[in-house]
């Protein structure tokens, strides 16, 4: 009986195999990791929550409308809709303050607490803010509308906004203002006590005095 095979007589196995089976399988693993990192900052961020509001009020997140309720944890890319004598209180994660005012709607583009980046969208209604100081270098809080932009550094300030035109109010700090048209040259600085009116299409107007009555409506059409 022979007991051992000559080399040439074993059934042959191939000994990249394995290392095959594993780069492939790393491969894949890979690709998921990678898709789910794309989803992460859509899907995953959180901005900040709801502290307070008056229904009726929604928080439009993907392709589903979700009804508002008081701690509800908002993401980046959320909505927030108010209805008719609606209105919602936002804590952003970073401290700062929003309050949205009825018939409004507010989308959280950005809200990067350690870069403080924070980019929102008021796409019509009220809405007062207190922002947190900017410390960090090349960090903003800007506010967009179909109209205007206004960015600040750490400050108190109210936003109207329509498709055609866009008032800024400085309660305190400062607030640079400037058309949401690129192209369109011209910035203003507000201070404490000041507005601009800003047309789409149109440079902001020269900062006024606000009056007293514009400074008591927009606290009278935000707060809760």
């Amino acid at each position: 009986m022979t007991l051992f095979r000559k080399a040439k007589d074993l059934p042959y196995r191939s000994p990249c195999l394995p290392a095959v089976f594993w780069l492939l399988l790393a491969a894949l693993l890979l690709t998921f990791a990678a898709k789910a990192q794309d989803q992460t900052p859509r899907l995953g961020r959180v901005a900040g929550k709801i502290t307070a509001l008056l229904p009726k009020d929604h928080v439009l997140r993907e392709e589903r409308s979700l009804t508002a309720t008081k701690e509800m944890v908002l993401l980046w890319g959320d909505v927030v809709k108010t209805e008719t004598r609606g209105r919602v209180r936002i804590a952003l994660s970073d401290g700062s303050i929003l309050n949205v005012g009825s018939d409004a709607q507010l989308r959280i583009l950005q809200h990067d607490t350690r870069s403080q980046q924070t980019t929102l969208e008021l796409i019509y209604g009220r809405m007062l803010a207190t922002a947190v100081r900017i410390t960090r270098p090349g960090g903003n809080f800007e506010v967009r509308t179909p109209a205007g932009v206004a960015g600040v550094v750490g400050t108190a300030f109210g936003v109207r906004a329509s498709p055609a035109s866009t008032d800024v109010l400085c309660r305190e700090g400062l607030v640079h203002v400037r058309s949401a048209d690129s192209r369109i040259a011209g910035e203003v600085v507000l201070r404490p006590g000041e507005f601009t009116h800003v047309v789409r299409g149109m440079p902001p107007s020269a900062p006024s005095r606000a009056s007293a009555e514009q400074l008591r409506a927009g606290e009278d059409a935000t707060l809760i």
